[in-house]
């Protein structure tokens, strides 16, 4: 029996995955030229029919310019001949040398978590030196490229993308006025701090009438959201029908399977997107501006906080006229709705 290294198999593999990447490339060339060819095709047979290059072109879907090109790209080919390089002639040089790259590399060193504006910097100050700050971007570039120096621990770094797999999914748009009652209600939690306390406020903003549930817990987990959910769906006035949020992790695990076991449709928003929960997010500054600004709120223990919470949320669905609702409040639009709805 004969025993492969495992020099061979890494052999092997790049050998594979070499091969793989130049068949792709011949494919998309190969259906590149095919369309080339129809196209030519095209021409010729309306040409040969007597038609008018206005018509030539309108029908073929290239110019008389671009069939001439075409045709020679075409007859090259066939006679075994390379296709030039498409690489501009002249291309710009790096405009720095190795001792540019030796002296950030130097400082890079000492200083781990500097980047391009601050070495750009210490460059013109200590070493009498100019270097602009995207040409230090460059070389930093390069020596990570070859493995000299590491990403900054300080860097932005890029957040992993949520898999669809379970109950939620992406979030897509769909006309306003399209959505009923109860479709895409939007959840989202702030930080609070008053009185001490600090905790966690989540909140529901139901976008047709702008009602609003909200309750606050300790800190912010699916449990916490799961628990949230459950109160929100018993004490609406309407059927929830689906509900939007972000990609937070509070929003995952037990979230996502109470929402499947109350059917309701779960629909996650992309990274970095706050604008398109923009409803729950103006909630939000209602309460922090409305409630818990308040100066005579004393509530000193987050049951006492819950308790006034409540009452605030009573007064905002069914005492504060919104402008939206031409003067109604969130309760009387939501009575004017249903009655509506049954005749």
């Amino acid at each position: 029996m004969q025993v492969t290294s495992h020099h061979n198999i890494y052999k092997t593999d790049l050998y594979v995955r070499t091969e793989k990447k130049m068949f792709t490339c011949a494919k998309g060339v190969f259906e590149k030229y095919i369309k080339f060819s129809a196209n030519i095709i095209d021409w010729e047979t309306l040409k040969n029919e007597g038609n008018s290059l206005k018509v030539c072109q309108q029908f073929s879907g290239i110019s008389r310019a671009t069939y001439y090109r075409r045709k020679a790209t075409l007859r090259d080919l066939e006679s075994g001949k390379v296709l030039p390089s498409k690489r501009p002639k002249n291309v710009n040089q790096p405009q720095w040398g190795e001792s540019e790259k030796q002296l950030i590399l130097r400082i890079r060193q000492k200083n781990p978590t500097y980047g391009k504006a601050k070495i750009a910097i210490i460059i013109k100050r200590d070493h009498g030196a100019k270097i602009s700050e995207s040409t230090v971007g460059r070389i930093l570039k390069h020596l990570r490229e070859n493995g000299l120096i590491e990403k900054s621990l300080s860097a932005a770094r890029s957040k992993r993308k949520r898999s669809f797999n379970g109950h939620a999914k992406p979030c897509t748009f769909k006309p306003y006025k399209n959505m009923k009652l109860g479709e895409r209600v939007q959840i989202d939690h702030m930080s609070v701090t008053k009185n001490g306390l600090s905790f966690k406020h989540f909140q529901g903003w139901e976008r047709i009438s702008k009602y609003i549930d909200a309750d606050i817990y300790s800190n912010a987990n699916s449990l916490s959201a799961k628990k949230f959910l459950l109160e929100f769906v018993a004490n609406a006035p309407f059927k929830i029908l689906s509900i939007q949020v972000d990609g937070g992790s509070e929003f995952m695990d037990e979230f996502e399977k109470t929402c499947k076991e109350l059917g309701i449709e779960l629909l996650v928003l992309p990274p970095a997107s706050p604008k398109h929960n923009g409803g729950v997010e103006r909630g939000n500054r209602i309460f922090r501006e409305e409630f818990y600004g308040k100066d005579n709120l004393y509530a000193d223990s987050l049951w006492y906080m819950q308790h006034n919470l409540k009452d605030a949320v009573k007064k905002y669905n069914s005492y504060r006229p919104h402008y939206a609702l031409k003067g109604m409040t969130p309760m009387e639009y939501i009575s004017k709705y249903n009655l509506g709805a049954t005749q």
